[in-house]
Order: structure tokens, then C-alpha cells, then sequence
């Protein structure tokens, strides 16, 4: 049997038989198998190199958008974590071990270490309750037990005094006179005896608008609460608390500068720190224009006391919230300093807001406080939802109390819109003069250096020569970064031509609302722009000339022509060039194609003579188009009839060629086909049941 089996083997090949055939058969199945049911490692690396592709297409459209996906809320790590970092932040303070630290490229660039802004004037405000009271009473944490000191005193003018801000640029406000006079004599024998201390209104929201409203118009305001210790600054990546330092000293008042010099070169009125104090959420770098939470135990804002729509009149508890997107709402951004975070415990400490929940000498836990803290916000979560349905979403659930419910839509629109938003490259000509603004991109990136390279071109050709792309275009002007300084109305067809004169277009020209304002360009919102392009700069000049001749352009407000519903918002900017070069040079001159967008667009308007003249010219040359295509039509018709006779003629000579072949047969077939026929008719008709019509049939067949 062994040797049997021994001769019966042979090696497998491709010509072997069928053992090998079987064996090939068997590995192309593996193949198949693998194939549709790849293994779960390959999976992982198809899956890992299609997320990669997204994430480059991704960049690709959102150069700029870095990862803003930070926390809009107040969300922080566990207490006992919290106090570890304070314990070794004020460690490192009294010890003095800043040292030298190592900084990359972008965190060497905060604001407090490379700022340049100019020193402006400003005012500190405080607003305070209860705070007088020892710190060893009012505060749970450890290393203040038994500490007699006024809480505002170890908190945070402890921390205005080590940032070197000046006592005299520095106000309380209480609720009571009596409250006056216990600050007053809680802060005798400190540095802070003679700080101003002003008298507003009971509760938080009232507060704060009473402080609002205190300073004169324009003023220039930094509102900080009492139970701040430190702000700390994420000096590198990395996502514990080793990764955060304490603000320098004089490092807040650099930031108050620097923030004022922002607020002006952005049209910005509201300025913030970070909303989370822990690493995960912070970043080492970038200011971030995003709709979200401001928190109120440190921003900086510019009184506009004339505005009543930026007080708060919800719940204390969401008094910040509030006041953020409201400013979000008139503004379109705030500012937020992803790198700075300032030290605070709100849910622990005793007075303040938490004095609201519990009553008069009632000692409850912290827990209590913030179950009833929590009742008031989601009410006031819901109706900052009502009032801006598409800035702030529903109130979402929170695992930690700490957390707050008020869902901000960061992107300025709720969730979903943001196909409908997305960047479109504009189409602008090699002609049109442009101006950049200074370089917005975050240094050390890749845009940054591209954007250093063709900010200083002053047309589209120099900027596309010096390496501009057509998504780079699409983000700057997206973004306002890309301001079009002169826009080229030279036509580039002259196919269709119809002069005012031609039509009967009034030659008066009566003022229109546009004309009056005190810069000299206009946002325009036309046809190629997404719902987030702010709109085209539009010379304020020409466009007043164009609303001139338009009956309804001429009562449309500067913001309407910007709007997403405003009036020129299906119009393409091609069809704009001809409409202002008409509106300048009193020609309407345009390519056959755009016909229609031309007529759509002075009908809108209501320029019905200039519309009705570009109506008689279209059938004008549809009238002449149709004279030639009948004419057309009619020497084609006559051809094919001269070719049909032609080819008549030839027919009738092929045939008289072959008569004569007929008749040319043999004499004796002649004869035969002639008896046959005359056999035919004297046959009997019954034999072919079909009587004397078919014999006739065939004979005539024959």
C-alpha cells in the first residue's frame, strides 16, 4: 500500500492533472474569500486610509477651521483634580519656577509674550455678593480652613495686585449700602482699603446690566468675578495639567491691550478666556470668532449702553450665555483666547450666585446648591432657545451638573446647513484690483506662508502668479481676508447691444438711500456665494447710479443689499458687471447666452423699459434667426427635389437600356409561352378552384 501510494503521487503543477487543478481552484477561492471578506487588520487599514482621504479633502476645503471644536462650556475636570493643579500652580508661584520654558513655534506666539498693542484706557469691574465674609467660611476647599481672610481678598484681588493692575483702576459692585459698608470694613488694613466700591442692584443679571449701563458710551470694560485665583496658559500640547502654567505677571494686562487692539480690527465688541479650564479642551494657540459661551468670571466688552438688545433679561443662571450670543447675534463673532483659562470654583463656594439657592443662614451641600442652580438654567437654556432658535439648539442633558445645557451652534446656523454654506471660489477676473488683509493664518502652518507670499498683490493675475489657488480664494473672500478694492465692469461680449436711448429709459435720476454712508464700498450678496460669504465689495459710487435707474433698488438699505434675501441674490456677478457698466455708461452690452439672467435681473430690479428693449431685441433676432433658418429649409428643399429628378432620369434610361433585352429572346420560347397561355384560358376553371380570375392571374403571372 505504502509503495503504491508513493508511485501514485506526483508533484502539482499547472500541468499535473487534477490535483493540481484543484489546488489552483482552491487558491483562487481564497482569493475570492479575502477579497469580500477582507480580514479585520485590513479592514482597519482600508477603513484608516479612507478616513485619511476625507481628512485631506477636509483640509483641503477648511484650511483655516484648525480644529475650533472646542467645549462652549464650562466644563472641568473632577474637583480633586482641579485642586491638585491649583496646589502645584501656586507652588510653582511661590517658588518662582517659571523658568525658562520650551515653547513651540505656535505657543511661542500668545498674546501675552508678543503683543505690541498700544496701552489703552480701561476699567476693572467686580461684581460681588456676600464675598466679605472669612474665606475659611465661605470656600470648602482644604487649604482654606481656618483662613479668616475676606474671600474677594484671597481670591481675586490677591490675583489683581500680583498682575500689577492698578487699585485705582479697579470697582466693586454690591447689591446694598449695607453690603458697602462690610466690604468696606472687611478690606480695612489690606492694599484694597481705599478701592472704589459702587452701590447697583440686587441679583446677578441686574448686576451686571447696571455695570453695563455705569460706564459712559465707548467705554472700555474688563468684568472679572470675585472667586478667581489665578488664569493659567497652555504653554504646549498634551492633555493633563502639566501641560498649563500660570499667566505671567503683567501678563494680564498685555492681554487686556492686545484684546482691545483685536476688538477694533475685527468689529468686535466682546472678548473672552477660554470656557474650560481643562487641558483636553484648551489650545496652545489661536483666537477663536466662533458663536459660543463668554464666560462671566472674566471678559472684556465695549459699553454700547444705547443698545438694549444686549442686556440680559432671562434667569441669572444663563446671564453669560445670554450676553454672549446676543452680542453674537448683533456682531456676528466673539472672541475667545483658546489658551488662557481662568482658576475658578463657581459650584463650590458659598455666596455669589450659589448665595440665590439657599436661604438665609441655611447651610446645604454643594450638590443641593447646584440640583436648584441647574432647575434655573435649563429654564433659561429654553428660552435662549426660543429667542435664537438658529444661533443656540435645544438644552442637552448633562452627566455632570457642573456642565451647562445652553448648546451653542458654533457655526453661526443650526446643524446641517453647512452643505449649503459651503465655500465657492468667486469668479473674479485677472483685471479686478484686490486688497488683502494682514495675515490672519496661524503661524508656522502651511497657508501662513502661502498667504505671506501673494498678500501684497493688488490684482487676481498677481495674486494667482504669486501661488493663490482657487480654494484660497474661495477662504479669504469667504472669510472677508479678500476685499475687491475695483471691480472690472468691461464687457467681454458685445453680441447683444440695446442703448437707453433705443428703449426709452428715463433719463432723470433720483437719490437713492445708498448713496449716503460713510465708507465707500457696499456688500452685495450675488448668485455665486454661499450662506456664509459676508458679500462682495461693491463701489458704494457706481452701485448708487445703478439703484438710480432702478425703481426698486432705490429705498434698499445699506444691510439689505448683503442679506441672504436681498435683492440681487440671484443675479450672477458677470450679469452685475453689465448691469453697473449700463448703469455708467447708459449701454447695455452682454453675450447671447445671457440674455435671460439680463432680462430676469432688470425686471426684478424694476428697470421694465431697459427689460422690455432687451425683450425686443431677443425676438427681434429670433425673428431673423428664423427668416434664415426657413430660408435655410427652402434651399435644402430644393436641392433634394433636383436631386430626385436627376436620379428619376437616370431610372427611365436603365430601363428603356433593358427592353430591348426582352425582346430579343429566341422565337422558339416566344411561341412556347403564347401556347401555353392560350392552354391556360381553355383549361376547365373547377380543376383550380379558383374559376376564370385565377387562371386569368396566372396566365397573366406566365
Amino acid at each position: 500500500g505504502g509503495a503504491g501510494g508513493q508511485a501514485g503521487r506526483r508533484p502539482s503543477s499547472a500541468g499535473s492533472g487534477g490535483g493540481g487543478r484543484r489546488q489552483l481552484a482552491a487558491k483562487k477561492a481564497k482569493r475570492v474569500v479575502r477579497a469580500r471578506y477582507p480580514p479585520r487588520a485590513a479592514v482597519g487599514r482600508s477603513r484608516a486610509k479612507a478616513a485619511a482621504g476625507r481628512g485631506r479633502n477636509r483640509r483641503k476645503d477648511d484650511e483655516e477651521e484648525d480644529d475650533e471644536d472646542e467645549a462652549t462650556d464650562d466644563e472641568d475636570s473632577d474637583d480633586e483634580e482641579r485642586e491638585v493643579l491649583e496646589d502645584r500652580l501656586r507652588e510653582e508661584d511661590e517658588e518662582g519656577q517659571e523658568g525658562d520654558l520650551e515653547l513651540d513655534e505656535r505657543a511661542a506666539q500668545a498674546p501675552h509674550l508678543v503683543s505690541e498693542a498700544p496701552p489703552v484706557k480701561y476699567n476693572v469691574a467686580i461684581p460681588t455678593h456676600g464675598r466679605w465674609r472669612p474665606v475659611g467660611e465661605m470656600s470648602g476647599k482644604k487649604r482654606f480652613k481656618g483662613d479668616n481672610r475676606p474671600f474677594i481678598l484671597a481670591h481675586t484681588l490677591s490675583f489683581l495686585r500680583r498682575q500689577g493692575i492698578p487699585r485705582e483702576r479697579v470697582t466693586l459692585f454690591v447689591a446694598t449700602s449695607t453690603e458697602s459698608q462690610n466690604y468696606r470694613k472687611a478690606l480695612q488694613g489690606s492694599d484694597w482699603a481705599s478701592v472704589r466700591i459702587v452701590v447697583s442692584t440686587l441679583g446677578n443679571k441686574n448686576n451686571r446690566n447696571f455695570i453695563y449701563c455705569y460706564f459712559p458710551k465707548n467705554a472700555y470694560v474688563v468684568s472679572i468675578d470675585d472667586d478667581v485665583e489665578r488664569i493659567c496658559w497652555k504653554f504646549t500640547d498634551g492633555i493633563t495639567h502639566h501641560s498649563l502654567r500660570t499667566l505671567p505677571a503683567g501678563g494680564l494686562q498685555t492681554l487686556i491691550f492686545d484684546a482691545r487692539a483685536r476688538l477694533a480690527e475685527q468689529g468686535a465688541y466682546l472678548w473672552g478666556v477660554n470656557t474650560s479650564q481643562n487641558p483636553r479642551h484648551m489650545k496652545s494657540y489661536g483666537v477663536s470668532e466662533r458663536n459660543g459661551l463668554v464666560n462671566g468670571y472674566l471678559n472684556g466688552f465695549i459699553c454700547r449702553p444705547q443698545c438694549p438688545e444686549l442686556l440680559r433679561v432671562l434667569a441669572d443662571a444663563t446671564e453669560d450665555s445670554e450676553f454672549a450670543v446676543r452680542h453674537y447675534a448683533k456682531d456676528g463673532k466673539v472672541l475667545r483666547y483658546r489658551m488662557y483659562a481662568g482658576i475658578t470654583s463657581p459650584y463650590l463656594n458659598r455666596g455669589g450666585l450659589q448665595g440665590k439657592f439657599e436661604a438665609e443662614g441655611e447651610k446645604i451641600t454643594a450638590e443641593d446648591r447646584s440640583a436648584a442652580r441647574k432647575c434655573e438654567e435649563r429654564w433659561g437654556a429654553n428660552e435662549l432657545h426660543r429667542l435664537f432658535p438658529r444661533l443656540i439648539g435645544p438644552p442637552q442633558p448633562r452627566r455632570d451638573k457642573k456642565t451647562m445645557e445652553v448648546v451653542f451652534y458654533s457655526n453661526g446656523y443650526p446643524t446641517g446647513e453647512g452643505s449649503l454654506r459651503r465655500m465657492i471660489a468667486p469668479h473674479l477676473r485677472d483685471e479686478d484690483r484686490i486688497e488683502y488683509a494682514p495675515n490672519p493664518k496661524i503661524v508656522g502652518s502651511v497657508s501662513y506662508d502661502l498667504y505671506e507670499k501673494y498678500m501684497a498683490s493688488k490684482t487676481v493675475a498677481t495674486a494667482r502668479r504669486r501661488g493663490a489657488r482657487g480654494i484660497d480664494f474661495a477662504f479669504d473672500s469667504n472669510w472677508g481676508y479678500l476685499q475687491v478694492t475695483d471691480l472690472c465692469t468691461e464687457p467681454l461680449s458685445c453680441e447683444r447691444r440695446v442703448a437707453d436711448a433705443e428703449c426709452g429709459v428715463p433719463k432723470e435720476r433720483p437719490r437713492t438711500q445708498i448713496a449716503r454712508g460713510r465708507v465707500d464700498t457696499v456688500r452685495v450678496r450675488v448668485k455665486e456665494m454661499s450662506l456664509g460669504h459676508k458679500g462682495l465689495a461693491v463701489s458704494r459710487k457706481a452701485l448708487a447710479k445703478f439703484a438710480a435707474k432702478c425703481p426698486e433698488l432705490r429705498e434698499v438699505s445699506e444691510e439689505t443689499w448683503a442679506a441672504v434675501d436681498g435683492p440681487l441674490v440671484k443675479v450672477p456677478l458677470e450679469v452685475l458687471r453689465v448691469l453697473l457698466h449700463w448703469a455708467a455708461n447708459g449701454v447695455l452690452l452682454y453675450a447671447c447666452k445671457q440674455t435671460k439672467a439680463v432680462h430676469a435681473a432688470l425686471k426684478a430690479a424694476g428697470a421694465l423699459e431697459a427689460a422690455r428693449g432687451v425683450k425686443l431685441l431677443e425676438a427681434k433676432e429670433l425673428r431673423r434667426l428664423a427668416s434664415e433658418a426657413k430660408a435655410k429649409v427652402a434651399s435644402s428643399s430644393a436641392s433634394a427635389a433636383r436631386g430626385r429628378k436627376a436620379v428619376g432620369k437616370a431610372t427611365v434610361s436603365k430601363t428603356t437600356r433593358r427592353q430591348p433585352k426582352a425582346a430579343k429572346l429566341p422565337l422558339r420560347r416566344v411561341k412556347r409561352l403564347a401556347l401555353k397561355s392560350k392552354g391556360a384560358k381553355a383549361s376547365s376553371p373547377r380543376r383550380h378552384g379558383g374559376g376564370k380570375q385565377v387562371v386569368a392571374a396566372r396566365s397573366r403571372t406566365k
